[in-house]
């Protein structure tokens, strides 16, 4: 098990490997990997990437679906000093051409298709050097500078792209390279959703990383004894955080490639996994599918469920609990706080697990509610804006300083743009966005307060809460809902409501919907309450 150090990435998996050579490190399909092995390769790659002109500050993307080169990729860019720059494997033409060229990306990493779609095809396509040259002449100025490209496979229709075969096992000039030794420096870089602006790519520190990742596991009791599976995607900051996790405490991490209910239940039978983190939405589709029975995942005793953006029924919790036999909790976080940043804890209550909202992670991250508009920390029971500062959070923005400094303020403080509060007991919980927030008649109104209630008449399946400019009242709360009864009428979700709830909190309209409209992200879909809000923008207007 890794000791808490001020280490690289790199360092740290190598002190472990160092303690646990023989150990097995990483099981993909039929393939186990030792930590003696990865980090072997890892360096051998490290090698190849230095050859190729990759050193201290420079990027290399990787756009993979969960597979042990990620990793791998991973520790050599941390040996070398370079940042990974972690692809969204949803990504399609456009985003990727964004990526590339914000993050000044000197080499990609990829796969000829993953999930139905072909990679090399949509890279050619702003990259088109790829089919025409040879791999030393694919500088393209329209993507930042990409000079290299790296696939896991030889392939003649794109003769620039390097076989990663070819560039690990070439023989080499026989430099020696130190490995770099600055735990500030950034090891990964992770966008942001990019749903009200263009996407930001957030500086992960290896110090951030390494030392969280093991805080996680320690969070969860991890010990030699457990087995974690990695099937949340590693392009985003939970997988990351999961993948590396297991690694830091020196576990074994069953590594696959993406969601697959039978598939999963599978591998947590046969290779007894104990911990894994995922959606509510997979726990789900694990419980409904014919192969799920509660003796074949029996071994798993923690991880954390996110239910936070799927909107669900209570007893739906209460369901996967008992059908997976394990207590659930729901973690906050984001990328620009290294994930998990507080979690309900395991040994509380069902109806206190419930909620998005526990203790911090660690003691040394540092959580404070504050005014929005004032910046004074908030007495415990008041609603605002969560603040997060310490070793977890983002050096910056890449190149982009203003949008940095709008969200760190002199102090450190980071604001999340989250609404949340905190109790007595020192456990903060998670509200809404504070974009999402309403100013109903002079108080603030949390959305999913409202939709809660709205969730509790039976006949509805799933609501989704917004706020409508208003000439009077400054904001109106409009309500968009699936009804899982379609005699369910306004009247009498309006009689249901007024029994329940404030008059200000009861919805100016309702609308029935059949879908909600929703994204794509790393984690899985998310309800994009954008779209029903400009629905409403203009609705109580006049002229």
């Amino acid at each position: 098990m890794l000791e808490r150090n001020d280490a690289t990435v790199y360092q740290g998996i190598a002190a472990v490997a160092d303690r646990y050579p023989d150990r097995t490190a990483l099981v993909f399909e039929d393939d186990r990997t030792s930590y003696g092995e990865l980090i072997a390769e890892s360096e051998a790659l490290a090698e190849a990437l230095s050859e190729l002109g990759v050193g201290a500050g420079d990027r290399i993307a990787v756009w993979l679906g969960n597979r042990p080169e990620w990793i791998t990729a991973q520790l050599a860019a941390s040996y070398l000093g370079a940042a990974v720059v972690a692809v969204n494997t949803r990504y399609r033409t456009h985003e990727l051409e964004y990526m590339l060229d914000d993050s000044d990306c000197e080499l990609l990493l990829t796969e000829e298709s993953f999930l139905g779609n072909d990679y090399l095809e949509m890279l050619s396509e702003i990259v088109p050097e790829i089919r025409e040259t040879d791999p030393e002449s694919v500088a393209v100025e329209s993507t930042g500078g990409l000079n290299h490209v790296i696939a896991l496979e030889d392939h003649s229709d794109y003769p620039a792209a390097r076989s990663y075969g070819d560039v690990v096992n070439r023989e080499r000039n026989g430099d020696d390279i130190s490995p770099a030794a600055d735990p500030s420096a950034p090891a990964t870089v992770f966008y942001t959703s990019g749903t009200t602006s263009d996407p930001k790519g957030c500086l992960q520190s290896n110090r951030s990383l390494l030392n969280h990742s093991y805080n996680v596991g320690e969070f969860f009791d991890i010990s030699a004894d457990d087995v974690a599976l990695g099937v949340l995607p590693f392009c985003g900051i939970w997988g990351y955080n999961m993948f590396l996790s297991a690694l830091a405490h020196g576990i074994p991490l069953v590594v696959q490639t993406h969601f697959d209910a039978e598939r999963t239940i599978e591998l947590i039978e046969s290779h007894e996994v104990t911990y894994m983190s995922a959606l509510a939405t997979m726990l789900l589709r694990m419980r409904r599918h014919d192969a799920f029975e509660p003796e074949r995942v029996a071994s798993m005793e923690c991880g954390a469920a996110g239910f936070i953006t799927m909107g669900y029924d209570e007893t739906v919790f209460e369901d996967l609990e008992d059908a997976f036999g394990f207590p659930l909790v729901q973690p906050y976080g984001l990328s620009e706080g290294n994930s998990q940043i507080f979690v309900g804890d395991p040994s509380d209550s069902i109806e206190q697990r419930k909620q998005v909202g526990g203790p911090p992670i660690h003691p040394e991250l540092e959580l404070r509610i504050a005014d929005p508009e004032t910046n004074e920390t908030l007495p415990p029971g008041e609603e605002g804006e969560i603040c997060l500062r310490g070793y977890n959070v983002m050096n910056e923005y890449h190149e982009k300083p203003e949008k940095t400094a709008a969200v760190v303020d002199g102090d450190g403080w980071f604001h999340t743009g989250d609404l949340g509060t905190r109790d007595g007991d020192g456990y903060f919980y998670y509200q809404s966005r504070i974009d999402d927030a309403l100013r109903v008649r002079g108080f603030i109104v949390t959305p999913r307060d409202i939709e809660t209630v709205i969730d509790d008449h039976p006949a509805v399946e799933l609501s989704q809460v917004v706020g409508a400019p208003h000439p009077r009242h400054g904001q109106a709360p409009v309500a968009f809902v699936k009804r899982a009864d379609p005699d369910l009428d306004v009247a009498e979700l309006r009689t249901f409501l007024e029994d329940r709830v404030a008059d200000y909190k009861i919805p100016e309209d309702v609308e029935f919907v059949d879908e909600f409209p929703r994204s794509e992200g790393p984690h899985g879909e998310k309800i994009q309450k954008t779209e029903l809000r400009d629905s409403v923008a203009d609705r109580y207007q006049t002229d």
